[in-house]
């Protein structure tokens, strides 16, 4: 009677076992899709020729692509492409099937300057202008398992990117908060110059720049080496490399990030004669990755001008005197602000939110006895990502037990 008990038993499991669907018994991996993009740039017609390869696209519905209509043209695939006003839809008919099209690099930030450009000799550009946003329809729990890989023109050397690559140059694109991964960031190719470190606890530095160019890659380098542990203790999460490109004109005079890399103009000073430093307001947008929202942009752009030169104070390379005159300076400068709420902070009223950053900071220190600083209050807010002032309030209240009495102002 026991044996024929176990036997049934047996039988019941096996017969669970071979009903259960593919989906609950496949391993993870066949969950996943291997996702090749191939960046080839064309200097002769200012685009880069784009190949994405899908394996194991049975795990795909559908994939749409909200394109630019003046930079994206001639879609072409093994599967169904369907063009839309504002979208392409791209339905993979193989288990490996390619997209093809090609994406303009150039494009004007003002008149005179680009925040994109290809010449005979190089390129400066965001992955994300050239892949555009996407909208996928797969099978439940479906990713992307994405590699980028440059084909250059015979004279070109080298291409970088804020990602982390094989030996074989071939970049990982893993974006743990997506599902289906593009190679965003900014991003340089062609004859180039580099200078590449590792920074304390391993954070790859990447500078780089076209031949002949003046950007200033060892004095960047320095200077970001020497202020390095002081931005690990604000900010704890270290990222896993850090991509700096730079050119002169006629690319735009300033500086401009991504969350794993940013760009910087050959001229901008490391440190300009107030004190405060593009390279380490860019390198802070980097590496805490706030974003705001509501009228908040004060928020990114006062902490990050804050720490450009707070940084500098904290690593010695500031004494408290200068440190006190580039705040004067900065009062001076926003002397006429009455309001810090808007959409985009610049100039003044930047000046101003670094005023008011400072000040709670002040306040933090004070009302904890030393135990609360600005650095709690950013770190608070990169595990948010996106804050507005209304979060910034509450982030501070919760800090304190109390609302902040900085923060109870009419420039807010």
């Amino acid at each position: 009677m026991r044996t024929l008990l176990i036997l049934l038993a047996v039988l019941l499991v096996s017969s669970a076992c071979a009903a259960r669907p593919a989906s609950e018994s496949s391993p993870r991996e066949l969950r996943q899709y291997p996702l090749q993009y191939t960046f080839t740039p064309r200097p002769d017609q200012g685009v880069i020729a784009v190949r994405v390869r899908i394996e194991n696209s049975e795990l795909l519905k559908s994939i749409s692509f909200r394109y630019h209509k003046d930079r994206h043209q001639n879609f072409s695939a093994d599967g169904l492409v369907k063009r839309y006003k504002s979208t392409v839809r791209w339905e993979p008919a193989q288990p490996s099937d390619t997209l093809t099209f090609t994406a303009k690099v150039n494009h004007k930030r003002s008149d005179d300057s680009f925040d994109a450009l290809m010449t005979d000799d190089w390129a400066i550009f965001r992955g994300d202008d050239i892949v555009p946003s996407a909208r996928v329809r797969s099978l439940a729990g479906a990713e992307a398992v994405a590699q980028l890989e440059f084909k250059l023109p015979g004279d070109w050397s080298s291409a970088y990117t804020g990602w982390k690559s094989d030996t074989n140059g071939v970049f990982q694109i893993d974006n743990p908060q997506r599902r289906f991964d593009r190679p965003t960031g900014w991003m340089i190719a062609g004859r180039l110059g580099a200078r590449r470190d590792f920074l304390e606890d391993g954070t790859e530095l990447v500078i780089a720049a076209p031949r002949g160019s003046e950007l200033e890659r060892m004095n960047a380098l320095a200077l970001i080496n020497a202020i390095w542990s002081e931005a690990k203790s604000a900010f704890q999460q270290l990222p896993a490399k850090i991509l700096i490109v730079g050119a002169g004109d006629p690319m735009w005079r300033g500086g401009l990030s991504s969350p794993n890399s940013f760009y910087l103009h050959e001229d901008r000073p490391l440190i300009s004669e107030n004190g405060t430093s593009t390279l380490l307001h860019e390198l802070t947008h980097v590496m805490t990755r706030v974003r705001d929202y509501r009228e908040s942009d004060w928020i990114s752009e006062g902490f990050a001008e804050f720490y450009s030169f707070e940084l500098l104070r904290r690593a010695g390379a500031m004494n408290s005197s200068r440190f006190d005159r580039v705040l004067q300076s900065l009062e001076r400068w926003s002397d006429d602000v009455i309001t810090l709420r808007g959409n985009n902070s610049s100039g003044a009223r930047t000046a101003r939110a670094v005023l008011l950053v400072h000040a709670l900071d002040q306040e933090l220190r004070q009302e904890s006895a030393g135990k609360l600083s600005i650095d709690d209050v950013t770190r608070a807010m990169m595990q948010r990502k996106k804050v507005s002032t209304e979060d910034l309030e509450n982030i501070v209240e919760e800090l304190l037990g109390k609302p902040a009495k900085t923060l109870d102002t009419p420039l807010l």
